[in-house]
């Protein structure tokens, strides 16, 4: 006769394997948590394992559901978050300002410190084949005061174009790539600065090239973040937790698994797979494998804020952000 099992004694097993796998338990009646997750722009490789954690269950096995939200920069996500639609945002570090505004959310962890997910690029016809030649030029950036505002007026003090005639002028041209395409064709700039990925995709489609990227010149930064809404940092901690760890688990799982990432990136993003091979190559390593913050990437973070006039006063920048969700330093 075969051992009859009672459905309580095989949930039991259940349980205690996942215990012992050190996988979150979901009691039979338990559905996942959903959490609400923007993205302040849908084409953005530092966004990329979200999609990958969703792909490949590595969420659901933390608990988690996701309902992704995609949203057309900064601003909007922020106004998301203000109204309470949102749970979690994966935005821009320069997006702290908001908080410092009154925005109900915190930054939770760094998704990369490394302005090379930023990049200059320049149209066919272009001549320029490095960061003098832009000199004098005019360069397209999102919009007066965006972080690629302050990349522009980052390089002329790196470079010490202080005089009018040697200094890069900044044209704003909004943050797509036909109008970023079309500035460039045009001549209404000499380059823009745009996420790196664009740069491989133009010279794909031989409409222009990546003249380089911006860790030539500018030193550690917190330039793609995650934010939570207050409020569900308050009453679901947990859920929090969760996200982080799936999130860190996804990181994890893509610096293994190039050909499942570069599929998902490349259906997501609206890349040839050609195009998201090189963008992995190039950014993979610069991902925060730990979410903690670097001091200096924040201190870059506080300048920058003081150099565009974003915000009056000084800055207390251990209210803006946290680590109290991350897991444990082993």
């Amino acid at each position: 006769m075969g051992i009859v099992v009672s459905r309580r004694e095989a949930l039991g097993v259940i349980a205690g394997s996942a215990a012992a796998l050190g996988a979150p338990v979901l009691h039979a009646a338990e559905a996942p948590a959903t959490l609400r997750v923007g993205k302040a722009v849908v084409e953005n490789i530092g966004f990329i394992p979200l999609d990958v954690g969703m792909e490949f269950g590595i969420f659901a096995k933390n608990g988690i559901a996701i309902e992704e939200l995609n949203f057309a920069g900064g601003a909007k996500i922020a106004q998301a978050m203000t109204a309470g639609a949102l749970d979690i945002s994966l935005s821009a570090g320069p997006d702290m300002a908001f908080i410092a505004k009154g925005a109900p959310e915190i930054a939770i962890a760094s998704i990369a410190e490394s302005p090379a997910f930023m990049a200059y690029v320049v149209g066919a016809q272009s001549t320029a084949r490095g960061i003098d030649d832009l000199k004098g030029k005019k360069i397209g950036i999102t919009s007066p005061g965006s972080l690629t505002d302050w990349l522009a007026e980052e390089l002329n003090r790196v470079k010490g174009w202080t005089a009018d005639g040697d200094r890069v002028t900044t044209v704003a041209i909004g943050g797509s790539t036909p109008a970023t395409l079309a500035a460039l064709k045009t001549g209404q700039v000499e380059a823009s600065i745009v996420a790196h990925q664009l740069g491989f995709q133009m010279e794909e489609r031989k409409e222009g090239r990546l003249l380089f990227d911006c860790s030539r010149y500018v030193g550690t930064i917190e330039l793609y973040t995650i934010f939570a809404n207050t409020a569900v940092t308050r009453q679901r901690p947990d859920l929090v937790r969760r996200f982080l760890k799936g999130w860190l688990a996804a990181i994890a799982f893509m610096k293994n698994h190039k050909a499942e990432t570069v599929r998902v990136a490349a259906k997501v993003m609206g890349n040839s797979p050609e195009v998201a091979s090189r963008t992995y190559d190039s950014l993979m390593p610069q991902f925060s494998t730990d979410g903690r913050f670097s001091p200096q990437a924040v201190n870059t973070l506080i300048e920058s804020f003081k150099d565009m006039h974003k915000l009056s006063g000084p800055v207390d920048m251990t209210k803006l952000y946290t680590e109290q969700f991350l897991p444990r330093k082993l």
